[in-house]
């Protein structure tokens, strides 16, 4: 047997060979780029061997095999790895998918913004080094009612930095009930450690009181922290003390709080047919020292951690080294200006895209459905047996966890196709068209798929038809 496996690998190619092969090809990598994907792939095939994976008896089946690699390898990094989807989950704040979605008018804005330089640091008027963070800041303060704000480049990031830096090398209170864990396995408590601080637990998951806080406060405090419920609710027997009674607390022994808010809604949700959220503004009435939130979220734009409190917190955040290490990027603090200037229009909400999804009404939405229907052929709408239905969805990404989002879905439950193996001849359309499977069926979702990509989604039920087996055909 070894004999035979030691004379198999010996038919492997050398490196030259196998690129003198692909001389005849159509690819577009410089020569040293090629060596390593070619050397590479003679290392897996080699492997594969070993592992009795492939077999092959013939130097040139070998070779062929090595070449097809090696071009499917090229293929795939010649493509961006990254592209547009459509978003048939009915999620419209979802992580997976980028969250909050921009719309083409942002975009547009953008690249007429960012095609050359910009004065990222630089203060026009007077000629002189500018700060970075000015370009939010003013907006900010006008929106939330915030003394002075800071951003960096995610919530998680600007909840390590507040805690950093007002509480490194001492003791930071929290509530048993408050431990989050706020998405990927980040940890709050695993947040905590890696700031500096040591981490007091106080009460327990379902009750804490205001004593608990209390008993726990020591001159080793350097702060009580708060988590807003925006991605988890406990319900049933619980208790915990009023914010104000906290901050109350907390000042009398001149100790800072600080209040994670997670989605961060900047607007009464209820303006777009969404349950009420409390808002950042409502939290800066309370005199929290330090909030932080999400610009991805609830605010509707780019990846972003947000701090806002008061002057001299703020101050302390933004002297931090850590600052820079998690600074934003031009990018980033361009569309923040943009998504928060049009906070300032007058409207119930604001017209960016993340909202106009929220709003749409559920007769719009089967409005939609019955346009798309009414493209497709009978035939085709018989053949995956689709039904227009009413259901239910979600904000997405920890916002609004116990809200229910009326949605209209496009129901698949053709009985003789498999609904797993249907949604991922969505998935590998063009572009890709992303639902879900429940109870045996696959669903398409409208609340998050705007009118104008309908077109996407007729073309796309259509192309998969037409190239399923015959079997689920009449």
């Amino acid at each position: 047997m070894k004999k035979n496996n030691k004379n198999t690998l010996s038919l492997l190619p050398s490196v030259q060979l196998v690129i003198d092969a692909l001389e005849k090809q159509d690819h577009f990598l410089k020569h040293e780029y090629l060596v390593k994907i070619v050397r590479n792939t003679i290392d897996q095939t080699r492997k594969s061997f070993i592992q009795k994976k492939i077999s092959f008896t013939k130097r040139d089946e070998i070779l062929n095999y090595i070449i097809s690699n090696v071009l499917i390898r090229i293929q795939k990094i010649s493509n961006p790895s990254m592209s547009k989807v459509i978003n048939g989950t009915g999620i419209v704040l979802h992580t997976g998918l980028g969250r909050a979605p921009f719309g083409h008018e942002i975009m547009a804005y953008l690249q007429e913004q960012l095609s050359g330089y910009v004065n990222l640091e630089f203060d026009i008027p007077s000629g002189l080094r500018g700060e970075r963070l000015d370009h939010t800041n003013e907006l900010l303060k006008l929106i939330t009612g915030a003394e002075s704000s800071a951003i960096v480049n995610n919530n998680a990031a600007a909840v390590l930095i507040a805690i950093n830096t007002l509480c490194e090398g001492k003791e930071i209170i929290v509530s048993r009930g408050e431990l989050i864990e706020i998405g990927g396995s980040f940890r709050l408590p695993d947040v905590i450690s890696k700031s500096g601080a040591k981490m007091v637990e106080v009460g327990t998951t379902n009750r804490t009181h205001l004593k608990d806080y209390a008993n726990a406060i020591s001159k080793n405090t350097g702060a009580i922290l708060l988590a807003h419920p925006s991605n988890y609710r406990i319900q049933g027997f619980t208790t915990s003390p009023e914010h104000s009674d906290i901050i109350q607390l907390a000042k009398k022994s001149k100790i800072p709080v600080i209040m994670d808010l997670g989605s961060g809604a900047l607007i009464d949700l209820k303006t777009t047919g969404l349950a009420y959220e409390e808002t950042v503004q409502d939290n800066i009435r309370k005199k929290f020292d330090l909030i932080t939130f999400s610009g991805d979220k609830l605010l509707g734009g780019p990846q972003a951690g947000i701090i806002v409190g008061n002057r001299t917190s703020v101050a302390k955040v933004r002297k931090n080294p850590l600052m820079r290490a998690m600074r934003c990027d031009k990018i980033i603090i361009s569309t923040l200006n943009y998504i928060l200037r049009k906070y300032l229009d007058d409207r119930d909400y604001p017209e960016l895209q993340t909202y106009k999804l929220f709003s749409r009404p559920i007769k719009q939405l089967k409005f939609q459905a019955e346009e798309i229907l009414s493209q497709l052929p009978e035939t085709i709408i018989r053949n995956f047996s689709i039904k227009i239905i009413e259901t239910k969805t979600e904000a997405g990404s920890g916002s609004l966890p116990v809200e229910d989002i009326p949605d209209i879905c496009l129901r698949f439950s053709a009985e003789k196709i498999n609904e797993s193996f249907l949604a991922k001849k969505f998935r590998m359309n063009n572009p890709p068209i992303i639902g879900y499977c429940k109870d045996k069926q696959f669903f398409l979702s409208l609340k998050a798929i705007p009118n104008q990509e309908s077109c996407f989604i007729i073309d796309g039920i259509q192309k998969i038809h037409d190239n399923l087996p015959d079997l689920i055909k009449e």
